[in-house]
């Protein structure tokens, strides 16, 4: 698969993930955002990364569980919608992106205050 092939694949992988999630059971999973998705190049397996930003950490594990678990619900809607030959299998993992930004920022600053003493 070519880089625009991959790109438009992940792009629909995660609009159709976050319409999927949106229409689950439990209000947890109806909740999150999908930030990225990273697709193999053969689609057989796709990386969902999911915004972290209003999650506590002991949450996330929950929601991972439950991903987990919904997991065949997913591929059979995504089966359904897409009408793939084949779906990829999901890893989701919380995107901590911001948060490791947010940290260099502030030792950013912490060295500018002390340089500028």
């Amino acid at each position: 698969m070519n880089d625009i092939k991959i790109l438009k694949t992940q792009s629909l992988l995660k609009e159709v993930l976050q319409e999927v999630l949106y229409m689950l059971d439990d209000t947890r999973l109806n909740a999150l955002s999908i930030i990225k998705v990273e697709c193999s190049k053969g689609k057989n397996f796709a990386r969902v990364f999911l915004d972290s930003s209003s999650v506590s950490t002991e949450e996330q594990k929950d929601i991972l569980k439950l991903l987990k678990k919904a997991n065949s619900t997913i591929r059979q809607y995504l089966q359904t919608s897409l009408s793939w030959y084949k779906i990829p299998n999901f890893a989701y993992e919380f995107d901590t992106t911001l948060e490791k930004i947010n940290k260099l920022e502030s030792i950013f600053k912490q060295i500018r205050q002390e340089n500028d003493r």
